[in-house]
């Protein structure tokens, strides 16, 4: 019952992260909308923390941890974007991140996946990654690229780890948004210098939405991690790329090409997979 709990959230995380991926692109200046999902992620976190108390020792190696991650991919995939085109290096970073946090959650954790586990994580990575066939990317570039999803990987290691060392659900959650969301905050101001203030002003609606957005896919995430294999979890929120090539074609009228057309397909199945492997027994 817990692991079939944790798909579910996994599929929300999905879900809500291909929204909260279209918010973020559809702004001018992403690096204050990212500031201000920081700063909607500390605020929503503030109350809650009231009443969850202090990290526990147990958990408070795996916050910091997670909060160092998450800090450092956002710096390292913003700069991934200005080396590369978007089309190219996200599919990169994304796709390789479920195969690293595969092996990661099974030597941490010991979770051996199984066959249709391993083949459901290849065919979406599979999908994702021909995402990127035919784009330019230079050396600089790829590694930037890798280096976000190797960090995309950790994080979600680190995550997992998290939440289940933490006593429930809302401490590692409350804590994780609390500090993840003031380094971002802090990260931005540092960057931009005096002129921070003035342009999360000036992107205040669209960052508050997006940071809202992105509680739910998070938030999703780390519940999914509590429960399901960490393999499984990063494999199928990466299917947000399908969910993304869904809404373009059916919101935005965007043809689908046959590269994308094998694309999804191929992510899709992947998922089924994961989906089958996972089917409680029947009586």
């Amino acid at each position: 019952m817990s692991q079939s709990l944790g798909i579910g959230f996994a599929l929300v995380a999905a879900l809500t992260t291909a929204s909260s991926h279209a918010l973020l692109k559809s702004g001018e200046d992403q690096a204050a909308v990212r500031a201000l999902c920081g700063a909607t992620w500390a605020g929503a976190a503030a109350i809650p923390l009231m009443f969850t108390g202090l990290p526990t020792p147990a958990m408070l190696p795996w916050l910091g941890g997670a909060v160092a991650l998450h800090s450092v991919y956002s710096l390292v995939l913003t700069r991934s974007y200005t080396l590369n085109d978007f089309s190219v290096a996200f599919p990169i970073a994304r796709g390789t991140a479920p195969l690293i946090a595969t092996v990661g959650g099974a030597l941490l954790f010991s979770e051996i996946p199984g066959f249709g586990e391993i083949a459901g994580v290849a065919a979406i990575c599979a999908g994702i990654l021909s995402l990127s066939a035919g784009g330019r990317i230079g050396t600089a570039g790829l590694v930037a690229a890798l280096t976000a999803g190797t960090l995309t990987a950790a994080y979600t290691i680190v995550d997992a780890g998290g939440m289940r060392a933490s006593e429930g659900i809302l401490p590692f959650l409350c804590w994780f948004f609390f500090a993840t969301g003031i380094a971002l905050v802090i990260q931005f101001r540092a960057s931009a210098g005096p002129a921070a203030a003035k342009r999360m002003r000036n992107n205040l609606r669209l960052g508050l939405a997006a940071g809202s957005l992105a509680i739910v896919s998070f938030g999703s995430t780390l519940v999914a991690l509590r429960y399901a294999p960490v393999a499984v979890v990063s494999a199928l929120r990466e299917t947000c790329i399908l969910v993304s090539i869904v809404i373009a074609w059916i919101a935005m009228k965007e043809r689908i090409t046959p590269h994308s057309l094998t694309a999804a397909i191929l992510i899709a199945a992947g998922a089924l997979l994961l989906l089958l492997s996972h089917l409680p027994p029947s009586t």
